[in-house]
């Protein structure tokens, strides 16, 4: 599988400011007002769009899970001696 490479030269305006190519923001799939988070490593700057949810996501403890889990599987078996679970 062959990857494209799109390039294009960026000048730095006063402050900072730099205009991202249409060709590279579009090849990207980059909209108008995603947020990105830029990387410094090694020498190079790495930019990376950021995707976020319209809804707040619950997470849940190591603990929470391992209580889950453990129901589930109880559950299960319940469930298999009432032959309802193969």
């Amino acid at each position: 599988m062959q990857t494209l490479l799109v390039e294009d030269i960026i000048k730095f305006q006063p402050k900072g400011v730099i205009t991202i190519p249409k060709k590279l923001r579009k090849h990207e799939g980059l909209m108008d007002r995603v947020l990105v988070r830029a990387k410094a490593q090694k020498g190079k700057i790495t930019l990376e769009p950021i995707y976020t949810t319209p809804y707040p996501i619950r997470t849940f403890s190591d603990e929470e899970i391992n209580e889950w889990l453990e129901l589930d599987k109880l559950e299960s078996e319940e469930l298999r001696k009432d032959d309802l679970l193969t």
